[in-house]
């Protein structure tokens, strides 16, 4: 199959001579020098500073030559000096933009420089402006040995359009009692500061400023409120009732109805048209020399191919397909556990029709395209007893009365609990959000696993489904989420909805993750999850973020379960939520598999949490510019793009599978940091990752991560509204 792959990255090379730059050991009232401690130190800084120390500052005005500074010929593709010269480009950058009348805010940390371009095009919002964000990041492209910009798209953002002055003006009585608070200063974070500077010449202009609020209040003297502009942060869009649903993708969703957008065609089309108005000049290339050619194609040495089967899943009766969707109705590969199974609704009184209409769809099926609940779980699944099920007076404090049915004698039932709820996970009323987490938790420590559908959305979707589509078929999106509910109930109850069509091997993998709740303000939770290579769950553990003993620890227990079962494993794979620190993170789990006399090798596989955004792959052969899935490029340095998505050879692509980013993989090994690694064990490592994001049990859509990444995630957003997770079952996934 044809392809023409390229990247969001802009090569250019570096000067072939040594470039003088000009240093001091004293900083200057005189002269704007920019401050270096020693982890900026060019290599041969010694020429000029013989006596220099670890401990020292040096100044610096890059290559503009002031008086009574040394000069010092730096050799910009020295690896030793690449700090260095990122800060000299991000300040050519910087420079640039701001003389193009751009809104620029450079990273404290990384000084890479992010530009705010106002579009308003598709804001609904009239109270905010928005704004397109791109990132210019000077880097070196190690595989072909060059330097390179890269240009990304970082999605929209909302900044208010009355000041902070305007915005905490209210008309509210303090005195009288009201649902909603009077806005606060502690709402807001960074701002945009928009300063009128007054030249000699007497003309004026506007110098734009992002920056926290505190910060600018207390550093800048100038600051003050009336031009200062909230930037958009979750507790302020919590505050004005923004919901982010729409905006979010809809890849989690369980109701696949809506169209998904093509991301690869606006992500390009917004930065060939920022690269076209700013980049592609003269004046610009004066400053950094970048291939007229434009964005940079992939060397065909640097792409690399998932095996054919990689994609290859195994449902009932040993079917193959490379679709969950269609693979599905198959049956399970192995049927939910426990026998009598038996539905328990708990619903609001007012919507007995709508929880009697799911019944009958879970029990009996839906329109010949979803076959009931016994043809995915692989068991007769049937109601329970009206003593059961919950008809809520008070939908707002179901707690009491769910309690007062768990009094009831179970007997050999194995209950699940189908919970009816007009409570959207994405909604803006955070206490009502946690009705949801609060039943979920009653009935777990129960020993029941439930199912929460949102009634609106069902109705919607039902809606929806009315009459035929344009071809003359009857609609059937609703199939997607009674199918979606199914795989998730059987997973819930011990079955597997479908396996990888992999040879089992002797190989532990260990899924790590985290994430911050930031509404709640909780610390990051961490959990662990391990499978055997074919994707078979074992268990989960839980702990805090730095509790990096307990990590170690859950390491340790997956590999002693692993063992009571099968033999000791041959190898060790963790999928990491972030890069591993081999010095302050690693170690722990070398004691660990020290103690139990192990020495085998490991493999720590970083998967970024979030698709990436800073590089991007594109197919110029497909219309749609998305690449065929399974395919890689090699970015050097052991760090890896892979394209996770449903775009196949000798196949048409559903758009209804969406466009899925690609996902950057780093892969190293601890044990063995001395030699390369092995590329037939990096290619297994990769198909690895792809296959894993093939087992996600909540939806029969394809998901680019993996689920050793997605799983540890949704365990994270959950527990911290539990108020007890000492009990909780951890070899059972209730939470999908």
């Amino acid at each position: 199959m044809e392809q023409s792959l390229f990247l969001n990255t802009l090569a250019f090379e570096f000067p072939k001579e040594p470039k003088i730059f000009y240093f001091s050991k004293e900083d200057r009232k005189d002269v704007s020098l920019t401050k270096l401690s020693h982890q900026l130190f060019p290599t041969n800084i010694k020429d000029i500073f013989p006596d220099i120390k670890n401990s020292d500052t040096i100044y610096t005005s890059f290559d503009r030559n002031v008086a009574n500074l040394l000069p010092l010929g730096i050799d910009f593709a020295a690896p030793e000096n690449y700090n260095l010269v990122k800060r000299h480009y991000n300040r050519k950058l910087n420079y640039f933009l701001v003389c193009q009348n751009l809104i620029v805010e450079p990273n404290r940390i990384t000084k890479d420089n992010q530009v705010w371009i106002l579009c308003n095009t598709d804001n609904r919002r009239k109270d905010c402006d928005r704004y397109d964000r791109f990132t210019l990041k000077f880097d070196f492209d190690h595989f072909n040995k060059r330097a390179q910009i890269v240009l990304s798209y970082d999605r929209g953002g909302l900044i208010l359009k009355s000041s902070i002055t305007d915005f905490l003006k209210t008309d509210n009585d303090p005195f009288t009692i009201s649902l909603k608070p009077a806005p606060s200063i502690g709402l807001i974070n960074r701002v945009l500061f928009k300063q009128l500077v007054e030249k000699e010449d007497g003309h004026s202009y506007t110098k734009f400023r992002i920056d926290r609020h505190v910060f600018l209040e207390d550093k800048v003297k100038e600051y003050n409120t009336e031009n200062s502009f909230p930037i958009m942060n979750n507790k302020l869009a919590n505050y004005l009732g923004i919901n982010e649903e729409e905006s979010n993708d809809d890849s989690e969703s369980q109701y696949v109805y809506i169209r998904p957008k093509n991301r690869y065609l606006k992500y390009y089309n917004k930065i060939n048209q920022f690269f076209k108005r700013y980049l592609d000049n003269d004046e610009f290339r004066s400053i950094i020399p970048i291939s007229k050619d434009g964005f940079s194609f992939a060397n065909e040495l640097q792409i690399g191919y998932t095996k054919e089967k990689s994609k290859e899943l195994i449902f009932g009766d040993k079917r193959i397909n490379v679709n969950p969707q269609a693979g599905v109705n198959n049956g399970p590969f192995a049927q939910a556990k426990p026998s009598n199974i038996q539905l328990l609704f708990i619903f609001p009184k007012a919507d007995v029709d709508q929880a009697r209409l799911l019944l009958g769809y879970l029990k009996d099926g839906y329109k010949d395209f979803f076959k009931g609940l016994k043809k995915y779980t692989g068991k007769e699944v049937t109601h329970a007893p009206s003593k059961f099920h919950v008809q809520l007076e008070n939908p707002n404090d179901p707690i009491p009365e769910i309690e007062k049915m768990l009094q009831e004698e179970r007997e050999d039932r194995e209950l699940i609990a189908i919970y009816l709820t007009p409570i959207s996970k994405h909604s803006a009323d955070k206490e009502a959000h946690k009705i949801y987490y609060k039943v979920k938790e009653k009935l777990l420590v129960n020993n029941i696993v439930s199912q929460c559908i949102e009634t609106d959305k069902m109705l919607r979707v039902l809606k929806e489904d009315e009459g035929v589509d344009k071809n003359g078929n009857p609609k059937k999106n609703f199939s997607y989420t009674l199918q979606n509910i199914a795989i998730a109930i059987n997973a819930k109850l011990g079955g597997t909805p479908w396996r990888l069509n992999a040879p089992v091997q002797n190989e532990l993998v260990v899924g790590i993750g985290a994430f911050k709740n930031i509404e709640n303000n909780t610390n990051y939770i961490g959990s662990a999850f391990s499978f055997d290579n074919t994707g078979s769950f074992n268990a989960f553990e839980y702990f805090q973020r730095d509790q990096l003993k307990e990590l170690a620890g859950s390491v340790e227990n997956a590999i002693k379960n692993f063992t009571r079962i099968n033999d000791k494993p041959e190898r060790l794979i963790i999928h990491y939520y972030k890069e591993m620190s081999l010095i302050h993170e690693f170690p722990h789990i070398e004691n660990k598999l020290n103690n139990l006399g192990l020495d085998i090798p490991v493999y720590v596989v970083t998967v970024n949490k979030t698709e990436s955004e800073d590089f991007l792959v594109f197919d110029g052969k497909n219309k749609d510019l998305l690449p065929y899935s399974g395919r890689y490029i090699n970015l050097g340095n052991k760090t890896y793009l892979l394209c996770n998505n449903t775009r196949y050879e000798n196949a048409v692509h559903n758009f209804m599978d969406g466009y899925p980013f690609p996902v950057k993989i780093k892969i190293e090994c601890p044990t063995d940091t001395t030699q390369p690694i092995d590329t037939k064990i990096v290619t297994e490592l990769i198909d690895q990752v792809y296959q894993f994001s093939r087992i996600y049990w909540k939806s029969v859509k394809q998901q680019n991560l993996p689920v050793t990444i997605k799983y540890p995630e949704m365990i994270a957003q959950i527990l911290p509204y539990f108020s007890n997770t000492d009990n909780i079952d951890t070899n059972n996934l209730w939470f999908l």
